[in-house]
């Protein structure tokens, strides 16, 4: 189930990306992660409903700091993305996201067989190729230092959900969401750019919301099956959005990332199974 959930978790990133990208074609992606963050408020506060959820503050705030930690990595995220382009802050973000949560998880008792280890590796593997791309030297120094800040505060925010109760339910997804939206809130403003989408494309905004939301959740109910098939398969979203870009937006898709794709499918399933 944890594995379920995790890939469940993936796909809302991925649609989301989907929705998003449409937005950001006419906008920015400031706007769109502002108005995802405002959106998926709602829509985790919708899923309090449907999934049992126990209020506490310890859990309310541990949702805050990750949301602290999602909010750092967005912005970071643009940033490198600005100096380096993605085939260079790809594959540093997925590695790091994917590697800290699974780490902590390791080793603070969560059961990891060998064959789960070796899924998660093969997996790592293929999400670098996925993800991977040529870029000058001078790209890799200017947005390695933005790459390694955004991999680590996804970590983190990942890594912190893992420690919430199990009965919290959707409430630290909830907090989640409002610091990392009150995060966007200046920086909007600094980038003088608006914080919802143009009109015309507001239903795609509240789409990708509804589904960034959904992938916290989807992740936060994966955790309390299973720690380690829950991160593993969360973190493969970046695999997600190559095929969505590919299938939606018409990206190519050169040979070793199909490579990549297979080696992902392969680790994750290696890591249910085990």
């Amino acid at each position: 189930m944890g594995a379920l959930f995790g890939t469940l978790s993936a796909l809302g990133v991925g649609l989301g990306d989907l929705y998003g990208r449409r937005v950001a074609l006419k906008s920015s992606y400031i706007t769109v992660a502002a108005s995802l963050q405002f959106v998926a408020i709602f829509s985790s506060l919708a899923a309090v409903v449907f999934v049992s959820s126990q209020f506490t503050l310890r859990d309310i705030a541990l949702g805050g700091l990750s949301g602290f930690g999602m909010g750092a990595g967005l912005v970071t995220y643009f940033v490198g993305l600005g100096r380096a382009g993605a085939a260079v802050v790809g594959p540093t973000v997925a590695a790091l996201m994917s590697v800290i949560p699974f780490v902590y998880a390791a080793s603070t008792g969560a059961t990891v067989t060998s064959g789960a280890a070796i899924g998660a590796v093969v997996a790592l593997i293929g999400l670098l190729m996925v993800t991977g791309g040529r870029a000058k030297a001078d790209a890799v120094r200017a947005g390695a230092i933005w790459a390694v800040a955004a991999g680590c505060s996804y970590g983190f925010a990942l890594t912190v959900m893992i420690t919430v109760d199990s009965d919290a339910g959707a409430w630290p997804g909830v907090s989640q969401r409002i610091v990392a939206f009150a995060l966007m809130v200046p920086i909007a403003m600094r980038a003088n750019v608006p914080l919802t989408a143009p009109s015309g494309l507001r239903t795609k905004a509240v789409l990708a919301g509804i589904f960034g939301g959904l992938s916290t959740i989807f992740y936060l109910v994966g955790l309390g099956f299973d720690t380690t098939s829950t991160v593993v398969t969360a973190a493969m979203f970046p695999a997600v959005t190559v095929v969505v870009g590919r299938m939606a937006f018409g990206d190519a898709v050169r040979p070793i990332q199909i490579l990549g794709l297979g080696a992902v499918l392969v680790g994750v399933i290696a890591v249910v199974v085990a």
